[in-house]
């Protein structure tokens, strides 16, 4: 079930969708990780209640909307960008919501990452240390002597489908 366009009314990708990247959110808080055993659960779900609220043509869209997180997430998990918590996390939200949704939102997750990473920069003030990074970065430095920085990425993903929801009209 792929949300529709402009105006779209609430719809049963929407709940599950919402719900997935809350429980998602909620368990990265609390241990700092999205559990497999979660994982499964929640994939099993946007799955059957894809199938049972769409048909079994909704099966497509499910497995395309998983498909797609994995295809989106997976270079930046092996180059350790995010772990592979988030690659679930929004994989399971692809099964809910579809393939168009799930690119959608994992574009703009890279960009409140972005925004989220900054502001934890400057209210630790490690901005000297950023900026050494960045130059160890260019200069290709092997990344185990960087100091990095981590935040909780699903509550990027979430403020990303906000923004999403949003964007299409569903939230005003």
């Amino acid at each position: 079930m792929s949300l529709g366009s402009s105006g779209s009314s609430i719809s049963p990708a929407l709940i599950t969708g919402t719900l997935i990247l809350v429980a998602g959110a909620v368990d990265d808080m609390r241990s700092r990780k999205f559990h497999n055993w979660l994982f499964i659960t929640l994939t099993i779900c946007a799955v059957v209640i894809s199938v049972a609220t769409g048909g079994w043509l909704a099966l497509n869209t499910s497995l395309l909307g998983f498909a797609a997180a994995v295809v989106a997430f997976l270079p930046l998990v092996l180059i350790r960008i995010i772990g592979a918590g988030d690659l679930k996390l929004l994989a399971a939200f692809g099964a809910a919501v579809g393939w168009s949704t799930v690119i959608d939102v994992a574009i703009l997750s890279l960009l409140w990452g972005a925004i989220f990473g900054v502001i934890q920069i400057v209210i630790k003030g490690q901005f000297v240390p950023m900026l050494k990074n960045l130059a160890a970065i260019t200069r290709l430095e092997d990344r185990q002597k960087l100091t990095l920085h981590t935040i909780p990425f699903t509550i990027a993903i979430f403020f990303s489908w906000l923004t999403h929801l949003v964007q299409t009209g569903v939230l005003k």
